[in-house]
């Protein structure tokens, strides 16, 4: 029995051994005992909600230390301007791929938000974390900041790998342009994220947005959908966003050298090939 179906049997067993009360005809138990429920109405007057599902992808938000801000964004002012424009799935003048020294450099500072995200996964799916079955070394594929300027966007696309991330760095004031918007879309500047079947009306779909701050992250399953949408306000947003797969247990957290990652984007695949590079004797 997978860990889901014994949740959902759990559920289903506590609700019956509250309100059948020995009876064994599903029929005859005590619907509600007896709250919002009249004896001589067969109507009840309130209904309450015994549970619902975590369905969906994970999806985890967090603080980033100051070191690995400031350390991202030194490192890419130094990086030539565009040298990963080629990539891009969107209409973005200036995207930077990280060096291999960099991200030799960020896996250490990285690995923290990953350990936690894999036991916040855990959590989520109301699973026990055991270190043999969910591992918390990864490969960290690829590597790129955005210096994204007023109308300029990213469409609806997913990335390749396993998890991935988008970090803040700097971004321009958006709240006057956002007050003023009344459309029925996400609206100017945002972040979207998209789950589940396009459908009308939207019952089996779930779209998140969310205006990004400096200072924070999400992380995300890399399949998926998720939109970034132009603003007009002048100014520049700088973001920085990779994409990792997990290894097995005990193996060294690595990153694939700068041209061997795979291509990110919508509507290619890239076989993973090339050399690794540990984290160190530190880490196992």
């Amino acid at each position: 029995m997978s860990i889901d179906e014994k949740k959902m049997k759990d559920m289903v067993d506590s609700i019956n051994k509250e309100q059948f009360q020995g009876n064994s005809d599903q029929y005859s138990y005590n619907f509600d005992n007896n709250k919002n429920y009249d004896p001589n109405d067969p109507i009840p007057t309130r209904i309450e909600t015994q549970g619902h599902l975590n369905f969906g992808p994970y999806v985890a938000y967090f603080k980033v230390h100051q070191a690995l801000l400031d350390g991202l964004l030194q490192r890419g002012n130094n990086l030539t301007q565009g040298t990963s424009n080629s990539r891009l799935v969107g209409l973005l003048s200036d995207q930077r791929a990280y060096s291999n020294e960099d991200k030799d450099w960020y896996i250490r500072h990285f690995q923290p938000y990953i350990d936690e995200y894999v036991e916040g996964h855990c959590r989520f799916v109301g699973a026990r974390y055991d270190e043999a079955q969910f591992s918390k070394s990864y490969t960290l594929m690829d590597l790129w900041i955005n210096m994204m300027k007023e109308r300029e966007y990213n469409p609806q696309h997913s990335h390749g790998g396993q998890f991935s991330w988008v970090i803040y760095l700097k971004t321009p004031d958006i709240r006057e342009e956002r007050k003023a918007f009344r459309g029925t879309g996400l609206g100017p500047g945002v972040i979207g994220f998209h789950y589940g079947e396009n459908t009308a009306p939207k019952w089996a779909e779930h779209t998140y947005k969310y205006e990004p701050i400096v200072g924070y992250m999400w992380i995300f399953p890399a399949q998926l959908r998720h939109e970034v949408l132009p603003y007009t306000t002048k100014g520049e947003r700088i973001s920085v966003s990779g994409n990792c797969y997990m290894n097995p247990p005990n193996q060294q957290t690595k990153f694939l050298k700068t041209g061997n990652e795979p291509y990110v984007g919508l509507g290619r695949k890239g076989k993973i090939t090339g050399d690794y590079v540990g984290l160190g004797k530190d880490r196992k």
